[in-house]
């Protein structure tokens, strides 16, 4: 009963097929001859995949990292049971922050190599991030979402919250620097990090300049990092910073 209800609601649910519309306008924005690379997670995805099979796409894609397929085979990705596994493009992992530019080139690479003309983001930071929407549409694809130009007319809304912050602005509790507290938690100090950015070669300007906060330091040493294409933790060790993260903001 609950799967026929979530099916059949035609509050949500509905034939999408425009290019079977009697009106020739109309049926100018159908979309049964879209192929689609969806690449991003959980209830989003399913919500595209659902979306998408309504309008009429039948040549839909999607990535599949380890954290969906391995360490909990089917639990986290229900929509494999529907899927035809040719559409189904396994990746180590696509959200690490660490691997930014290379994310952006294996996506890329995975819809050219599979005939996708459009990429879907879902609507968290990789479908904000001016440089991601960018570098598709340079490389011929299309975005399903706003252009580049649009993304960064808008600006960022993690640096919006931060602004925000500094004015003293009412602002939603969360997150905003996950990344540095973990290599922090790793590296705890000044010393420390100037150790960790020798070690890997980094140059790292801020790390001389003992006015700046040590989280700023952190930052710095991070954005090193990502330029470098090194990795200065594992998805897990974000994973849990996050968790502790979420904790604390509970407790409070």
């Amino acid at each position: 009963m609950a799967s026929s209800s979530y099916t059949h609601n035609p509050l949500i649910h509905r034939d999408r097929r425009l290019g079977q519309s009697d009106s020739d306008w109309v049926r100018s924005f159908g979309c049964e001859d879209m192929t689609v690379l969806i690449v991003c997670r959980g209830p989003i995805r399913r919500e595209a995949l659902d979306v998408f099979d309504e309008m009429g796409m039948t040549k839909v894609g999607i990535l599949l990292s380890e954290k969906d397929s391995i360490v909990y085979p089917r639990a986290l990705a229900p929509e494999l049971r529907r899927l035809d596994p040719s559409r189904v493009h396994a990746v180590s992992d696509y959200s690490g922050a660490s691997k930014e530019e290379r994310t952006v080139r294996m996506i890329i690479g995975i819809a050219k190599d599979n005939g996708y003309d459009y990429i879907f983001a879902g609507y968290g930071f990789m479908a904000e991030d001016e440089g991601f929407v960018r570098s598709i549409e340079e490389a011929g694809l299309r975005f399903i979402g706003p252009c580049s130009h649009t993304v960064q007319a808008a600006g960022f809304k993690d640096e919006a919250k931060r602004t925000a912050e500094r004015l003293d602005v009412s602002v939603t509790p969360g997150i905003n620097n996950a990344t540095a507290r973990l290599l922090l938690r790793k590296h705890s100090d000044l010393k420390a990090l100037t150790k960790l950015a020798k070690k890997h070669g980094l140059d790292v300007a801020e790390l001389g300049d003992h006015d700046l906060e040590l989280d700023t330091v952190a930052d710095a040493v991070l954005g090193a990092s990502y330029d470098a294409g090194i990795d200065l933790y594992t998805v897990d060790e974000l994973a849990e910073q996050i968790q502790i993260e979420v904790a604390s903001i509970l407790e409070k």
